[in-house]
């Protein structure tokens, strides 16, 4: 268990109990039925000050922006505002959250390769100067004709797909097919028609290429490329003002695994881009923030041996676990009663898929026994769904030790009701 737990710095075993900041967590969740959620608002404050301090030593100008799209529960966008975080949103629904949030739109990208007409005027009427990342020609027409009407000139960045070793993009999964972002080639057409436009200001580069990233080599040559793309652009005279690279940082026990130095990161922006000193760079971590921001509490219902194989079903599954391809969850005992027959852990859904960790765990289980799922923060609860079961209520772990509910969990009942409404 000691091994497990060494990258989060906040859990620990003490007499075989799991501690969570030296608080004993039976204790914290004694009177709570499970699953639920707990959100470490601590631990998230951690994760933006480690990245923050790390490019503050480094680099001269630069915002974070959270990516409301890992979790897009109140509390953290409030939470978020507190520490100074911008947002980066990508629909009408995140728009109003961050009004509901009374977030000012100065510090908010809009991100996305299919705004409507109705997202865009929304989110321009409440800050004329508020950034885009835009991604074809037509969207760049339709933002024109948008700030024509309404008297505006919008800041406008393009979200590029990188050039790449073939070596790279099989290494690390990405597409040049990918619906996101567009060849760097044609995107300088897409540069021309903005500084062209008397309603347009384009201002900044924006690349996002994968999610879970660790390797100091891939960010190399991304951001070869990049400085080189920056005076490609500056030789047909579009002036870049901001580089904006995304998110897709891997949560930071990865990190710690990986020997992924974020001081290291910023040392490489500054020694790969030539003009640093004049240029703003924007981040728009999600996972890196939230994952480890987050523990599932779940109970063992049943367990089960098939073909020399043992398996035990928690009662939280992939409806709320969202089973992603880059999802990292790791599971421990809330008691740990010692080693025990490798195990299976799978969700109470009628679905092969609803597996909790692709490993097997090694130590003992029981019927009724807690555990705690680790690294759940991101895309779990902004992607979650009412298949078969309510999904499951969130708590916060406040400074004074306690649990508060933040979120509750679905009404079961209304549930039922919702899917006979208008037929009596």
């Amino acid at each position: 268990m000691k091994n497990l737990i060494s990258s989060f710095s906040y859990l620990d075993y003490k007499d075989n109990l799991l501690n969570l900041d030296n608080i004993p967590v039976n204790d914290l969740v004694k009177n709570i039925e499970t699953p639920f959620f707990l959100y470490l608002p601590q631990r998230f404050k951690q994760n933006y000050l480690a990245l923050k301090n790390s490019l503050s030593k480094r680099l001269p100008k630069f915002q974070i922006f959270y990516a409301v799209k890992a979790n897009y529960l109140g509390k953290i966008l409030l939470d978020a505002k507190k520490l100074g975080l911008g947002l980066e949103i990508m629909s009408l629904f995140e728009i109003l959250l961050a009004r509901r949030a009374k977030y000012s739109f100065n510090n908010i990208i809009f991100n996305g390769p299919a705004k409507t007409e109705l997202e865009l005027t929304t989110y321009l009427k409440e800050n004329s100067n508020a950034r885009i990342n835009v991604e074809s020609l037509n969207e760049l027409v339709l933002i024109e004709r948008i700030a024509k009407k309404m008297e505006i000139k919008p800041k406008v960045t393009v979200r590029i797909h990188p050039n790449l070793s073939k070596e790279t993009e099989k290494r690390m999964l990405i597409k040049k097919s990918s619906k996101l972002g567009i060849d760097y080639e044609r995107a300088k057409k897409l540069f021309s028609f903005a500084k062209d436009s008397d309603f347009l200001e384009p201002v900044g580069v924006h690349v996002h290429v994968g999610t879970n990233l660790s390797s100091h080599e891939f960010f190399n040559e991304l951001f070869d490329f990049m400085n080189s793309y920056i005076e490609s652009l500056r030789k047909i005279d579009i002036q870049i003002k901001e580089v904006n690279l995304g998110g897709g940082l891997a949560p930071p026990n990865v990190l710690i695994r990986e020997n992924f130095s974020l001081y290291r990161f910023a040392e490489q922006i500054v020694t790969k881009f030539e003009n640093y000193k004049d240029l703003l760079f924007l981040f728009e971590p999600g996972r890196y923030l939230i994952a480890d921001s987050f523990i599932a509490l779940t109970k063992i219902l049943q367990t089960k041996k098939s073909w020399g194989r043992k398996w035990a079903f928690v009662d939280i599954g992939a409806n709320s676990l969202v089973p992603l391809r880059y999802s990292i969850y790791s599971v421990i005992p809330l008691f740990f009663k010692g080693k025990g027959q490798y195990c299976n852990l799978g969700g109470p859904l009628c679905l092969p898929v609803d597996i909790i960790t692709k490993e097997a765990v090694d130590f003992m289980v029981e019927n009724d026994d807690l555990l705690a799922v680790l690294n759940c923060g991101a895309y779990t609860l902004s992607m979650s769904e009412q298949f078969g079961y309510p999904r499951p209520p969130v708590y916060e772990l406040n400074e004074k030790g306690k649990l508060k509910l933040i979120k509750p969990s679905d009404d079961i009942e209304r549930m039922v009701e919702e899917n006979f409404s208008n037929l009596e």
